[in-house]
């Protein structure tokens, strides 16, 4: 990386860290506890991080790791550090934070390297981004090893240097090896490496060293995955296991995810709109979209939603479409190869669900596009568009994660005062839910509630509302001994009620709403 490149990302290292630091030691949420519980395995297996068995669904049956999990095993060793000292907090956050530094570095980077307006702080900016760094999830860590494989890509192309095209190959495998998608990354590394994606010369010119990660890196995925796999799994590969979680039928509803996600929770569709509004209006793919995605929602039974819903899809698709019709129009290899970039995501679409971390890979691309755009735009208007952008960008990241890390400590919460307790007085305590709540329930001494092995008659029980608790409806025969809740009101971004699914779209298209439902309440029961 150069020192033009880190000179251009310090304002944006600045703001990174300064709206993340304040959440160091924000509980784990969501998906967290399937990472933490990978990286807990690598203790005693340090090959196999899926060879294991967990309880991860309201079916209340273990199910193998491998089974479940479609990433590879780079967040698993990442996290290695931090159960190594119990599972701390800020360990795990502190990680996301150096890894979305390094993202924005390398956003900055590309840019240099392809000649473009170096406005890394719309990286930084992107409140899907900011959410995720606040988890211990891979996403963020995809983003950077992508973004710094193909910065070193670019820079093994201007100089034909060995070293740059192996750190190329192995960043991108990582990158891959982190979110398994990230692998189509190779083919806008290979809309990348000509001068001229059209003219066969300008291919052959491209320096050898160029080419190794589109050769090493697919390799050094298939090595790893054969040698980290689950000896008893089913699948010899990680992404075998999202098999059982891909149907035709999500389609609709996650393309309709797909293209709200680019208006509402990462900074392209709307500063690209405003700066080029007379183009998009003229395309007949807006509307198109905008139906399309009416009919979707309307289906859903979201009607009330539909009236801005359906024309932020709408919005997102047409700004997809006008990105890359008018680079391939232009002959614009940059903008082609980069609005490629924002499109490999799209295979998730037929996965069980689209929340906007899969899009986050593609957030350097779309950073570099919008600064591009508006650098073409009058200064005025592109400087308010700027900081409009960055603005709302940094208020609504922050609105999401102070919403989750509300929704997050109350498990952690009730661990403490619920299961810890009883535990050291000497009661068996299960546990009927999951996500965050599930990792501080086990480290608190509770054991997970289940059908294939059934707690005693006297023993004691946590459920969750809305952390996929059903278990504990197995066992209608209970006693209510004490609760623990919270509805006052404030930001939610996984209701139902007001169809916010930041974590997932099942839950509903807006990635952040204000409301007074319940965010979540633990009951204690006594099983009788």
């Amino acid at each position: 990386m150069t020192k033009a490149a880190s000179r251009c990302a310090a304002p944006a290292l600045v703001l990174a860290a300064l709206v993340l630091l304040p959440f160091l030691g924000k509980a784990f949420t969501i998906d967290d506890t399937l990472f933490l519980k990978q990286a807990e395995h690598l203790l005693t297996d340090p090959l196999h991080p899926t060879a294991f068995e967990m309880v991860w669904s309201e079916l209340a049956a273990p199910l193998r790791m491998s089974s479940i999990m479609p990433s590879g095993p780079v967040m698993a060793y990442l996290l290695v550090p931090c159960v190594r000292l119990g599972g701390a907090e800020w360990l795990a956050h502190l990680e996301q934070l150096v890894f979305f530094c390094l993202a924005i570095l390398a956003t900055a980077g590309i840019a240099l390297r392809l000649g473009l307006p170096k406005e890394a702080a719309l990286a930084a900016a992107t409140p899907a981004a900011l959410a995720m760094a606040a988890t211990a999830m891979p996403d963020v860590p995809a983003m950077a090893l992508g973004a710094l494989g193909i910065e070193r890509l670019l820079a093994s192309r201007e100089s034909g240097r060995w070293h740059a095209g192996i750190a190329a190959a192995a960043f991108l495998a990582l990158a891959a090896l982190a979110r398994s998608h990230l692998l189509l990354l190779l083919g806008v590394a290979i809309l990348l490496l000509p001068g001229d994606t059209i003219g066969w010369r300008r291919w052959r010119e491209v320096p050898r060293p160029a080419w190794i990660p589109i050769v090493a890196a697919p390799l050094v995925v298939l090595a790893v995955v054969l040698v980290t796999r689950d000896p008893e799994g089913r699948s010899t590969v990680f992404a075998g296991s999202a098999l059982g979680f891909n149907s035709p039928a999500n389609l609709a509803r996650n393309a309709t995810a797909f293209a709200v996600h680019w208006t509402l929770v990462l900074p392209l569709a709307l500063p690209w709109a405003a700066s080029r509004w007379r183009a998009i209006v003229r395309q007949p793919f807006p509307y198109v979209t905008t139906l399309a995605a009416g009919f979707v929602l309307l289906g859903e039974g979201v009607a009330h939603r539909v009236f801005f819903l359906a024309p932020a899809a709408g919005l997102g698709a047409g700004v997809l479409w006008d990105v890359i019709s008018d680079g391939w129009r232009r002959r614009d290899r940059v903008q082609t190869a980069l609005g490629a970039w924002l499109l490999i995501a799209l295979p998730v679409t037929i996965y069980l669900h689209m929340p906007s971390k899969y899009l986050l890979a593609s957030a350097p691309a779309a950073a570099i596009l919008v600064a591009r755009q508006l650098a073409q735009a009058p200064r005025r208007l592109s400087m308010a568009l700027l900081g409009a952008t960055i603005a709302a960008g940094i208020v609504l990241g922050v609105l999401i994660v102070r919403a989750d890390a509300a929704f997050a400590a109350l498990g952690r919460r009730a661990a403490a005062e619920l299961i810890a307790p009883n535990v050291a007085a000497g009661s068996n305590v299960w546990f009927a839910g999951h996500w965050g709540f599930q990792w501080y329930a086990e480290k608190a001494g509770a054991r997970c509630l289940t059908t294939t092995t059934p707690p005693r008659r006297g023993d004691l029980a946590v459920s969750s509302r809305n952390g996929l608790g059903q278990a504990i409806k197995f066992f209608p025969r209970r006693e209510l001994l004490a609760a623990l809740e919270e509805s006052r009101p404030g930001g939610r971004i996984m209701s139902r009620k007001l169809g916010c699914g930041f974590f997932s779209n099942y839950w509903g298209y807006l990635p952040w709403a204000w409301g007074d439902d319940l965010l979540d309440r633990y009951d204690l029961w006594r099983l009788e």
